[in-house]
């Protein structure tokens, strides 16, 4: 431990972030004039009124790590010229020094600028709010308006919320509510990775004699070695994207396809992606394990602010019983959702967290899907178009542990809608490009024949 002042230890929701050192990253795509000293003004202004984002990490004794003050100044922002395709060039940090970081990669009139926070401090949900604060700073910056923001305190852990709202763990969950070993991924996925058993399983899917059938297939698609997914100077991930993004037009059918059969966008795209694994992985839907996080803010009472906690996420999964449509699929997920929020399952399953450490393996035939849902209006100036929005992240080893870099991927998916457009993304190394190819084809094809299925019957009609 430094002097610095210590605000307070890690809560096990936040400390399984800390030994890989994981920063999540929220990326625009624009076009136009982009002012950096402009850029760097606002970020000054954001990390002011957001001190956890300049905070750094200090390690313990015990292994785990204390959250402790920042300086008071902002961590420079990065400003590369190359493709901005690449969200990251070089990608390194310390968490020690700051939470956050802001990467420009330039070219030309076009450039990427990431917003990267420490998911320790925050889940998407959070970040997803302190990026639109930067880029309203921004406007108001190139505008020649006032950026000063109200300071927030110290975002609270799941933990703190939920004891403060009377929600405690059981003594001895049920099977219903006992975690399942997960795969760990560095993500918002890596919350998803802490699985729960669906509400009205009668054993909890995700242990062996669930997935025998996905362990005994799993050669058919490798996941080899990947040691060049990570940069020898800096000790941190660099990894690609595949990416399913549909039209503006192809997300409203889906929007109405869901109104229309009852079922929420993150049923249909988590069906999908289930079926699509089956298919990559030549296995029965049965075999494949859906895991997802679940944003308990406005399921608490009284609701959580998006900034006021750090990971506010509870967990859920669903294994399928039989081998069924898309729609059907989709029925069986928000279904065992809405039962298990209703049971409170859903929101316990946070404090299960420290039984799981050790537990976490990726397995196969378990897809990870992560909805940060619509990303909110970000504000531009005048001269500057936002294009797009991407995600990223990277991890290293935890100096202070030992512990290697776990290399994210796999059937981990992050969901998000932009400008009206639904995307899918799957962060891989270079080695797995062709494998992640043939699910993102998969799951693509799966929404596409849905809304096809829903034309030719309107037209039937």
């Amino acid at each position: 431990m430094t002097t610095s002042t210590a605000i307070r230890p890690l809560a096990p929701s936040e400390q399984i972030f800390a030994g890989a050192q994981v920063y999540v990253g929220y990326a625009v795509q624009v076009s136009g004039r982009l002012d950096p000293a402009a850029l760097s003004s606002a970020y000054d202004a954001v990390v002011r009124a957001y001190p956890v984002l300049g905070a750094g990490l200090e390690p313990t004794e015990s292994g785990n790590h204390v959250l402790v003050a920042g300086t008071g100044a902002a961590p420079e922002i990065s400003v590369v010229d190359s493709d901005p395709e690449r969200l990251l060039v070089a990608p390194a940090f310390d968490q020690r020094v700051a939470l956050s970081a802001l990467r420009v990669v330039r070219d030309g009139e076009t450039a990427s600028v990431t917003l990267l926070t420490h998911h320790s401090v925050a889940d998407a949900y959070h970040s997803l709010a302190v990026l639109a604060e930067l880029w309203s700073c921004y406007t108001d910056v190139v505008d020649g308006h006032s950026v000063e923001r109200e300071v927030q305190p110290y975002p609270q852990s799941v933990e703190e919320l939920l004891a403060a709202r009377g929600i405690e763990k059981t003594a001895e969950p049920d099977a219903a509510e006992q975690p399942t070993p997960g795969g760990s991924v560095l993500s918002d996925s890596a919350a998803a990775s802490i699985p729960v058993a669906h509400s009205g399983s009668a054993a909890s899917p995700g242990r062996a004699t669930t997935n025998a059938a996905a362990t005994s297939n799993a050669a058919r698609v490798p996941e080899p070695a990947m040691p060049e997914a990570v940069s020898e100077d800096t000790g941190f991930v660099s990894l690609r994207t595949t990416r399913c993004h549909l039209s503006s037009a192809e997300t409203a059918e889906l929007v109405e396809l869901g109104h229309r059969e009852g079922v929420t966008i993150n049923g249909l795209v988590s069906a999908a992606i289930m079926l699509g694994e089956a298919e990559v992985l030549g296995l029965a839907l049965t075999d494949i394990l859906l895991t997802y996080p679940v944003d308990l803010r406005s399921r608490l009472i009284p609701p959580v602010g998006l900034t006021e906690g750090t990971n506010v996420l509870g967990f859920a999964n669903h294994l399928s019983t039989a081998n069924i449509g898309l729609l059907d699929l989709a029925r069986g997920i928000c279904e065992s959702l809405r039962a298990g929020l209703a049971s409170g399952t859903v929101q316990r399953t946070p404090l299960h967290i420290p039984e799981m450490a050790g537990e976490l393996e990726l397995m196969p035939g378990m897809v990870l899907v992560t909805n940060w849902g619509r990303v909110p209006d970000l504000r531009a100036p005048d001269g500057l178009h936002i294009n797009d929005f991407r995600s990223t992240l990277t991890a290293r080893a935890d100096r202070t542990g030992g512990h290697d870099p776990e290399v994210p991927g796999g059937s981990a998916c992050i969901v998000s809608t932009f400008g009206g457009r639904l995307s899918i993304e799957i962060h891989h190394p270079e080695s797995t490009t062709a494998q992640q190819q043939r699910r993102i084809d998969a799951l693509t094809a799966k929404l596409r024949g849905a809304l096809a299925a829903r034309a030719d019957s309107a037209q039937s009609g």
